[in-house]
């Protein structure tokens, strides 16, 4: 059950085997329907999750619309993490768009497991620096680069998500409206061979 995110954790570091069972031990695995939320804002950020199975949909309402901030998939670690760190209540929305299968850790184990071994403590550094780095990497490409080319690099990373995830999610998360997005796919067509 915990074969893909043994090989994940092993990326971030190496954990010795009685380590590795400690930290196993610690997560529950949590089953989620399409559609239903696995965080809403307002609730307390009690878990991290990774996503062995599915996708989620990460995202805030600002004057009753929705905007998506990104798109995870298998083999992904979601949280509200500031919240999650901070022990305050969610301020984004977590939703599944898929079926899912969420490994999830509870901040209190989290804690446990720092308190254990040093291993822990660099697992959370390690999983902290990844997201603030994506965060930095979003916020200087919403702010350098066209909604074009962030499509573009979307399709060249990760193209399978463009066929799983509705458009105008993709839209949000690209930071246009869904017309702005029918346009650039007509234009950048020749870049893809399906879409």
């Amino acid at each position: 059950m915990f074969t893909n995110l043994i090989k994940n954790l092993e990326d971030y570091l190496h954990f010795e085997e009685d380590e590795l069972a400690f930290l196993l031990a610690l997560m529950e695995t949590r089953v989620v329907k399409k559609n239903e939320m696995v965080v809403r804002v307002g609730e307390p950020a009690n878990y991290v999750y990774y996503i062995d199975k599915g996708l989620v949909r990460f995202y805030h309402e600002l004057d009753g619309k929705e905007h998506t901030y990104r798109i995870f998939r298998e083999n992904m670690w979601i949280s509200d993490y500031a919240a999650f760190l901070t022990r305050s209540k969610s301020i984004m929305n977590i939703e599944a768009l898929e079926d899912c299968v969420l490994i999830q850790l509870h901040y209190d184990h989290m804690q446990k497991g720092y308190e254990r071994a040093k291993v822990f403590e660099r697992f959370g550094r390690k999983m902290a620096e990844s997201l603030f780095l994506t965060t930095v990497q979003r916020t200087m490409d919403i702010m350098a680069k066209s909604p074009e080319t962030r499509y573009l690099e979307l399709l060249e990373h990760d193209a399978e998500m463009i066929h799983r995830v509705p458009l105008k999610y993709i839209a949000s998360m690209l930071g246009i409206e869904p017309e702005s997005l029918s346009r650039i796919r007509k234009r950048t067509a020749r870049f893809h061979t399906k879409s």
